[in-house]
């Protein structure tokens, strides 16, 4: 999480030391479509994980204490990374008893195209320039702050439309836009599916 009186977070201790975090916007995004194959196990997106934040030749994954590494180190950067600010533990635990959360309506791979483009619109910054020198934490404070008529605001627009606020032909476009910007896949699902993956290699750790 952004913090104006905090220096960003650049390093993460583990048993094996503390080692540096390449939290770069673009590496963040490269671990999102990474986590979305269905072609790697669990595993695989763990060692893949620690490999884009840590980097190679610390651990050999082939021993049963570097995958518990690599599992502790990989849930502590997810949670760091999906945090929200504006949801707190207690209100994650009554959102979770009651089966409510907030939807989130966009997606960082389909809507690639349109982030670039708002990122440009509002900012006037060239995401594909500030690969590599951008955070995460600055990259998700500019986009949670889209204004509404950037491109990937409109987009989130069309998705959140009610039908029946339309009629006829009107009608008929909204649906037609809708199918369109449709998703497979919205961030929190995606979110989802991280925490799931470390509840149930957590599980099986405790199980062993």
């Amino acid at each position: 999480m952004l913090s104006l009186s905090e220096p960003l977070r650049d390093s993460i201790v583990t048993s094996k030391g503390e080692f540096q975090l390449n939290l770069m916007f673009n590496n963040v995004l490269d671990y999102y479509e990474m986590i979305e194959r269905d072609d790697l196990t669990d595993l695989d997106k763990i060692e893949a994980g620690w490999l884009l934040f840590i980097g190679g030749g610390v651990l050999s994954f082939n021993t049963e204490a570097d995958w518990t590494i690599a599992i502790r180190a990989m849930a502590e950067i997810s949670d760091y990374i999906t945090h929200d600010p504006y949801q707190d533990e207690t209100d994650t635990e009554e959102q979770e008893q009651l089966n409510v959360k907030p939807t989130q309506w966009y997606s960082y791979s389909k809507d690639a195209d349109a982030i670039y483009a708002s990122f440009l619109f509002d900012y006037q910054i060239d995401l594909i320039d500030q690969q590599k020198l951008l955070r995460w934490e600055k990259f998700r404070a500019l986009f949670n702050n889209l204004s509404p008529k950037s491109p990937l605001m409109r987009i989130v627009a069309i998705r959140q439309a009610n039908l029946t606020d339309y009629e006829g032909q009107a009608m008929a476009d909204m649906a037609e836009a809708q199918a369109y910007y449709a998703l497979d896949k919205s961030v929190d699902q995606v979110n989802d599916a991280i925490g799931s993956m470390f509840d149930m290699l957590k599980q099986q750790a405790i199980n062993h």
